[in-house]
C-alpha cells in the first residue's frame, strides 16, 4: 500500500519514475478497456496516450489509487465515445456505450474491478520465485496439483506446498481484493 501511495505522489508532483511506472502499470488496460468500445488498436492507444498527456499537463491531483483508477477508465469511455460521435460511425454502438456510460452500473464497476486485480495478481506472480511461479501459473489453467508434480518432476507435496506459499504472498499484497482474484483467477 505504501507504494501505492509513493505512486500517486509522484503522479501528482510529475516526477519521472513515478510517470514511468505509471504508464508501465495503466497503459495496457486501459488501451484493452478503450479497444472494447472501438474496435479499432490504433485509435484506441492514441486515445490512452492523449489521456495520459492530459494528466501531465493538467493540475489533476489524484488523492489515492482509486480515484486515479476511476478518472482513467471514466476518461477512456468519454474519449471512446466523443470519438465515435465524431466519426459518425456505427450508431447502434455509440447509443449502446452512451446508455452504459450514464448508467455505470455495478456489473461495469466490478469489470474495471476485475480487470484491476488480475493486473495487480500478474505483477504479483512475476514476483514469485520462479518454481512457485511456474506452479501457479500452471494452476491458472486449470491443471491439478499432480499433473503439476508430474510435469515438473516433484512430490505433490512440493506443489501444495509452494502454492500455500504463493497464496499466502498474494493475500497479504493483494488485502480485501484477495477474494475477487481466488474466485475468478485463482
Amino acid at each position: 500500500m505504501e507504494d501505492n501511495k509513493k505512486l500517486i505522489e509522484g503522479i501528482n508532483c510529475k516526477t519521472k519514475r513515478a510517470w514511468e511506472e505509471f504508464y508501465k502499470t495503466y497503459y495496457v488496460s486501459l488501451c484493452n478497456h478503450v479497444y472494447r468500445i472501438l474496435l479499432d488498436e490504433e485509435i484506441a492507444t492514441d486515445i490512452v496516450q492523449e489521456i495520459f498527456l492530459k494528466i501531465w499537463d493538467s493540475k489533476l491531483v489524484f488523492e489515492n489509487e482509486r480515484a486515479l483508477i476511476s478518472y482513467l477508465y471514466r476518461a477512456g469511455t468519454n474519449n471512446s465515445l466523443k470519438y465515435l460521435r465524431s466519426q459518425n460511425t456505427e450508431q447502434e454502438r455509440l447509443k449502446r456505450w452512451y446508455d452504459i456510460e450514464q448508467e455505470m452500473t455495478e456489473d461495469d464497476f466490478s469489470s474495471v474491478v476485475r480487470e484491476e486485480v488480475l493486473r495487480k495478481l500478474l505483477l504479483l506472480i512475476d514476483q514469485l520465485p520462479a518454481e512457485r511461479r511456474k506452479i501457479i501459473l500452471m494452476s491458472m489453467e486449470n491443471m491439478s496439483g499432480e499433473e503439476i508434480a508430474q510435469k515438473l518432476g516433484v512430490t505433490i507435496h512440493t506443489v501444495k506446498q509452494q502454492k500455500y506459499r504463493a497464496y499466502k504472498f498474494i493475500k497479504e499484497q493483494l488485502g480485501e481484493h484477495w477474494i475477487i482474484a481466488l474466485y475468478f483467477f485463482l
